[in-house]
């Protein structure tokens, strides 16, 4: 009897996302949804579009998953999908992340009756301001949403000002990485693989080639750095829609030689082992994972201080922080690790122990499950009957 008592009292928490394509967001959804306490919830994803190449990790680990397969002209469909899905799993929870996602997941939900709902926020603002229906969408929805979640303080801001959301709903959850995924130790072999020799220093960036993540400009200090350290390459690491315009850059900059473009990889763990330096050199970012499994890896960084980047790196500590869109600062920063081996070592042993000590996926874990249950318990969601 006392089992059948324990097993009602899970709390059943479903996540709504657009799809699960290769990207931080949706990494955060396959690490955590997998991760929370067997004893204390269930867990469920429901993409609305295709299912991503990152679905298939769930059903790896048993974590119930489906598709809906609609496109935005099928938002209606989607709809009535998702409330078939919600009346079938009976959650007590529905988390949402993604515009299409927050707006039919919070609509059925409401239609389901589920007792509370959050809106996972992973960005730090917009490069597109919301339009006038997406504002009043979003002042609608809030008033069945039980809380935001959001993976940086620095997004405050955004979310209670810029969106003007109510700032007692907001709670902050960084993101967090499996430090055992990572090993520290240098091993250049798959570096080697991709034509870099062992005397090369190697700068690495890993991230979607799309305008926000700048790579411009990390090509623009690229060069500065190889006018000073002409051994050093360049790594590229993740696709998108500039990737073109990027590999035409390099050449014009006297770079075709220097700069290895890898596109998406699966062995992001073992590339790390080679690297010397990680870099960001986003104008807009929020709190990235290619970042913390950098630091996990044991590796310095160079990134931009933007969105949530200050509350990753200590600066002069585990690595530097340097002002957006400034290749000058951000190639001195660059020759400055590169230059000094030894304070490396030193930065990326401080970057794995910060990683360890403060952005685990154990305690990113620990926090959602105390956050999830408090929402419950606000919404008066107990034993299910």
């Amino acid at each position: 009897m006392s089992e059948s008592r324990d097993a009602l009292r899970k709390l059943r928490v479903v996540h709504i996302v657009p799809e699960l394509g290769v990207g931080g967001a949706e990494w955060h959804v396959v690490r955590l949804m997998p991760a929370l306490d067997p004893d204390r919830f269930e867990p469920a994803v429901i993409c609305i579009g295709e299912p991503g190449a990152l679905f298939p990790l769930l059903a790896a680990v048993g974590v119930p998953a489906v598709a809906l397969r609609r496109t935005k002209r099928g938002a209606l469909l989607a709809l009535f999908d998702l409330v078939r899905e919600l009346r079938r799993i009976r959650p007590d929870i529905v988390l949402v992340r993604g515009y299409n996602a927050e707006v039919l997941g919070r609509l059925a939900a409401r239609i389901v009756r589920v007792r509370a709902n959050v809106v996972w926020i992973h960005n730090v603002g917009d490069l597109d301001p919301h339009g006038r229906v997406r504002r009043l969408l979003d002042r609608l929805l809030d008033r069945i949403t039980s809380a935001y979640f959001g993976v940086a303080h620095a997004q405050r801001a955004y979310i209670s000002g810029e969106l003007g959301l109510p700032a007692h709903k907001v709670r902050i959850i960084h993101n967090g990485v499996d430090p055992t995924d990572f090993d520290p130790r240098s091993d250049r072999q798959a570096v080697a693989a991709l034509g870099i020799g062992d005397g090369e220093p190697v700068v690495a960036l890993v991230g979607a080639m799309r305008p926000e993540k700048d790579h411009k400009t990390y090509l623009d200090a690229a060069r500065l750095v190889n006018g000073a350290m002409p051994s050093a390459r360049f790594l590229l690491v993740g696709d998108g829609p500039l990737r073109a315009e990027l590999e035409a850059r390099a050449v014009s900059l006297g770079l075709d030689d220097r700069v290895v473009f890898a596109g998406v990889r699966d062995d992001i763990p073992k590339l790390l082992r080679g690297v010397d330096v990680f870099v960001l050199s986003s104008y807009s970012d929020c709190f990235p994972m290619a970042l913390l499994e950098a630091m996990a890896a044991g590796r310095p960084a160079v990134c931009t201080a933007v969105g949530g980047v200050p509350e990753m790196i200590d600066d002069g500590v585990t690595g530097f922080l340097v002002p957006p869109r400034d290749p000058r600062a951000l190639a001195d920063k660059l020759l400055a690790v590169l230059a000094d081996p030894e304070r490396a070592r030193a930065m990326g042993k401080a970057a794995r122990r910060r990683a360890e000590e403060e952005f685990s996926l154990q305690r990113s874990v620990a926090c959602t499950e105390r956050a999830l249950e408090e929402v419950a318990a606000a919404a008066g969601v107990t034993a299910r009957e």
